[in-house]
């Protein structure tokens, strides 16, 4: 960590600024907001862990996606906006990463035709790329670089109305289903497309009865997405990957031709080429390293998960082993080893199949294995049962220093997810155990969102009115730890076109709630994967829960931790790529006749920390870079944030010394603080006038301003 990264930190407030929660049996100490920052950043946080693992061969955790796949973390700053944008702008990022190695398949100038009349519906089933050839069309037919945004499968059609003028295309993830699409809707949207040059894909899910309706009702044929051959895609990917002829030659060398052309069996759709892809390059020419290549690719997995199930039945500690790794995989064997014996102990003889008969007397007619023996079964043996395997030591670099780990992962690609999901359909009793062992989890940010991604798909595999009983349970936990995994669970559960209304209409509830509880998850969701796709409807909730705050008698422990929450929210938001729909959302708040001014402009402090945004606007002299100065000022003149505020305007000014763009900001920020010159720019130019300053951005402008003041030029600082 640098000393800068350190003095940003330190200028965040800690835990001391709540209060710890009660003594109650499920209490722990409230997180401070670095450690909610990362809780809820998972897996689309700014932080993430690097992996030093030379000759490895790493699987990091499931895959998914069309023709592309995630399968770890990354310490780009700008990872946040990796995550699926489902309401709001698309990022140029996204766009990016659709079109890299995509392969056209044969329908797509069709659908291009077709999508150039203004709509398009596009079907196909999970993992043929659907969402990918979507943005490529738009991509196509739009232009690149035009402004392309994302609606949710709830947006009422027959009500839509486009909110940016610029936008020139949409992508709609699905159609809620008790939501009729009807003539009148179609010819509404038609007719919006066409007054602004705009155009739509409307992706669906490869329903024969929704697909039926939609051409009896509509007369209209969805197209539907048929991936491209499997070598078509493996070819594009690859290429796209390694550019170099010689340098992919070589790669395919330590694969047979003849081995290739079966793994491209061609019921293989392109998620699962781009694994192989993967597989290849990360082997960079080991032949050892692909002898197993058959083996860890993912595509026969949903076949195998029964069988297997029934192969583990008589052994209690493979089975608990197993469910660990499901949730925790790519962790350390250590933490993954631990979670499954807190499971075992919970599941009080539940993952035993047979438990021998015990006679009235007590004496037992049969030897039973002693649960607390510790060398009963190796961790080797145990990970072989369970066809998973412990990977050679690496080095992981965490927030503040490096540990090695050796993780475990299972041998095929989304086995966990697999298991998880037969296990949940077809074993209900298990399902309570499950949830009892998971909400109970340690505090530790490194746990709470591989938790969070499996309670929001069991909401999926279960269904029904109570899809979500147990992720509200989690909510209203006087657990930060549960709350967190409940914020996870929500965004993980709003990817599934049905659950997404009850997830946003729960969320608006709560947001109202009296339980601080309550409000505190809705914050965290906020920040979280949900936020993150949805910053329009995420602010708008941020804004009711400070609005609630307000509206309060009186300050306790529960209003400070609704505050921290939306702190650490608009924070992620802000860093996820949503500078100008924060900065807008802050003013307004400002503007609002009940805003708590301090607490906003306390916020606005923590924003200048990343400066990037506003240095980019104050450089331009822009109208936003105008508001920017005016609310700097503000800050500046409010006691409870000067400090955090000056104290970030010192490190422009002196980061500006060797950045043109970054001095010609602080010149301009500097010039209109000048002429207002109140009490809290006194206080700034004082700070750098005396300071070893010397080449700062702003200094000059800040002497003459104190100089004119001192000879009574200007006005006296309030």
């Amino acid at each position: 960590m640098t000393s800068d990264e350190g003095a940003a930190r330190a200028e965040l407030p800690g835990a001391r600024e709540v209060p710890p929660e009660g003594k109650s049996p499920c209490a722990e100490p409230e997180h401070d907001v670095y450690e909610l920052f990362d809780a809820i950043g998972g897996a689309t946080g700014t932080r993430g862990p690097f992996v030093y693992a030379p000759n490895a061969n790493l699987n990091a955790g499931s895959v998914h996606g069309g023709q592309r796949v995630y399968n770890k973390r990354t310490d780009d700053r700008r990872t946040a906006r990796a995550a699926r944008v489902r309401e709001g702008p698309i990022p140029e990022t996204e766009m990016r990463a659709a079109a890299f190695g995509f392969a056209e398949p044969e329908w797509f100038g069709s659908a291009l035709s077709e999508l150039d009349r203004g709509l398009l519906f596009l079907a196909g089933r999970p993992g043929s790329g659907r969402r990918t050839a979507a943005l490529n069309l738009l991509r196509a037919c739009c232009g690149e670089g035009a402004p392309l945004r994302a609606l949710d499968s709830v947006t009422e059609l027959d009500r839509w109305r486009p909110t940016e003028a610029s936008a020139r295309g949409y992508l709609v993830d699905g159609l809620f289903p008790s939501r009729p699409f009807g003539p009148g809707v179609l010819g509404h949207v038609r007719s919006l497309l066409k007054n602004t040059g705009a155009r739509m894909v409307i992706v669906l899910p490869d329903d024969t009865a929704l697909l039926r309706r939609l051409e009896q009702d509509l007369h209209v044929t969805p197209i539907t997405c048929q991936p491209p051959p499997a070598a078509l895609v493996f070819g594009s990917r690859f290429e796209a990957v390694v550019p170099d002829q010689r340098e992919r030659e070589r790669l395919l060398a330590a694969l047979d031709r003849h081995e290739l052309r079966e793994l491209l069996a061609p019921e293989l759709v392109p998620v699962e080429v781009v694994e192989l892809v993967t597989a290849i390059v990360s082997a960079d020419g080991d032949a050892t390293a692909l002898d197993d290549l058959g083996e860890r690719l993912s595509h026969r997995v949903e076949q195998e998960v029964p069988e297997f199930i029934r192969e583990l039945r008589n052994d209690p500690d493979a089975l608990s082993l197993l469910l660990a790794i499901c949730v925790y995989e790519g962790l350390d064997h250590r933490i993954v080893r631990e979670e499954a014996g807190r499971l075992m102990a919970l599941s009080e003889g539940r993952l035993t199949a047979a438990l021998p008969a015990t006679e009235s007397s007590g004496a037992e007619n049969a030897e039973r294995p002693n649960p607390d023996f510790v060398f009963r079964r190796s961790l080797t043996e145990l990970l072989h049962a369970v066809r998973a395997t412990r990977q050679t030591r690496e080095i992981r670099t965490g927030e503040d220093y490096a540990h090695s780990v050796e993780p475990v992962v299972f041998v095929r690609h989304r086995q966990a997810e697999a298991v998880l999901r037969h296990v949940w359909r077809e074993y209900g009793t298990l399902s309570d155990l499950l949830v009892r062992w998971l909400s109970e989890v340690h505090r530790d940010s490194e746990l709470t969102e591989p938790v969070g991604r499996v309670m929001g798909r069991a909401a999926s595999w279960g269904g029904g009115r109570r899809a979500l009983r147990h992720v509200q349970t989690l909510a209203e936990s006087e657990r930060t730890t549960s709350r967190l995994i409940a914020a996870h669970a929500l965004g993980i559960a709003a990817e599934d076109p049905v659950l997404v209304a009850e997830v946003r209409y729960r969320l608006q509830r709560w947001s109202l709630a009296v339980s601080p509880q309550l409000r505190t998850t809705v914050a965290y969701a906020c920040g979280a994967e949900f936020g993150l796709s949805r910053p329009d409807a995420a602010l708008r909730l941020l804004s009711t829960l400070l609005w609630g705050v307000r509206t309060h008698d009186r300050e306790d422990e529960g209003q400070a931790r609704v505050r921290l929450a939306v702190r650490v929210a608009v924070l992620r938001l802000f860093r996820a790529g949503n500078e100008k729909n924060v900065f807008d959302r802050l003013m307004q708040w400002l503007g609002e006749e009940q805003a708590d001014t301090e607490q906003i402009l306390s916020l606005f402090g923590q924003l200048v920390q990343d400066p990037q945004w506003f240095q980019h606007h104050l450089a331009e002299g822009t109208r936003q870079g105008r508001l920017i100065a005016e609310v700097i000022g503000r800050a500046l003149n409010t006691d409870s944030s000067f400090d955090l505020t000056c104290a970030a305007l010192l490190r422009w000014a002196d980061w500006g010394r060797w950045d043109e763009s970054l001095f010609r900001a602080v010149e301009n920020l500097f010039t209109a603080l000048a002429r207002s010159m109140q009490y809290g720019e006194l206080r700034l130019f004082v700070e750098m006038d005396h300071g070893d300053t010397v080449g700062w951005a702003g200094r000059d402008i800040a002497r003459t301003a104190l100089d004119r003041w001192r000879r009574g030029e200007q006005g006296e600082a309030a």
